[in-house]
């Protein structure tokens, strides 16, 4: 999913899928099975595994979630110098992304190095779950360069915001960042 080979509405190949890991088909089947448990494929009886289609309450729903999930992350999280600096350079990452895929995991990595020292591992596999299937709305968004102008700077001021200990403030420019896509649907 994260090289963008999967698409909206695409059918899931076991056969393909189990042929190219070299592995059989009943680990992809259970595979499947769990990402399904999480929204992130949908199942249809006697047709195979899907990647569900985008619906813009859906990406309400998600978007508000992680929202409230990072920025409850960030305020319960310590933030090191280092850790600070690991976001700068992640976010330069970002900025010299030459394409929508690459743009899309270095955002994913940038945000995932915001919420890395929260010490909750369930919350954390939550947003996990929840980034996976907000990366086909984050495809849509990142095809044109003047819908993600500004998250480099965002991301610049989340980190000026954490580094000057001011986290609420931080967590308000998270919001922006996160639900601007909103605005695109």
């Amino acid at each position: 999913m994260r090289h963008g080979v999967l698409n909206p509405k695409k059918s899931i190949s076991l056969a393909s899928l189990a042929r190219e890991l070299d592995v059989s088909v009943t680990p992809i089947r259970e595979a499947l099975t769990q990402l399904q448990t999480s929204g992130i494929v949908e199942a249809i009886p006697n047709r195979g595994f899907f990647i569900p289609e985008l619906n813009n309450e859906e990406a309400q729903n998600l978007y508000e979630l992680v929202v409230s999930l990072e920025s409850l992350a960030i305020r319960n999280s310590v933030f090191s110098e280092k850790t600070i600096k690991k976001l700068e350079t992640a976010n330069k990452i970002f900025k010299n992304a030459s394409d929508e895929i690459q743009r899309i995991n270095a955002d994913i990595d940038f945000h995932n190095l915001l919420t890395s020292n929260y010490k909750n591992p369930i919350a954390l596999k939550i947003l996990s779950d929840l980034k996976t299937r907000i990366f086909f709305y984050e495809v849509d968004f990142m095809s044109k360069r003047e819908n993600y102008a500004d998250s480099d700077d965002e991301h610049q001021q989340i980190i000026g915001h954490i580094r000057n200990d001011n986290l609420e403030h931080a967590c308000q420019v998270l919001k922006e960042n996160w639900l601007k896509v909103l605005d695109y649907q």
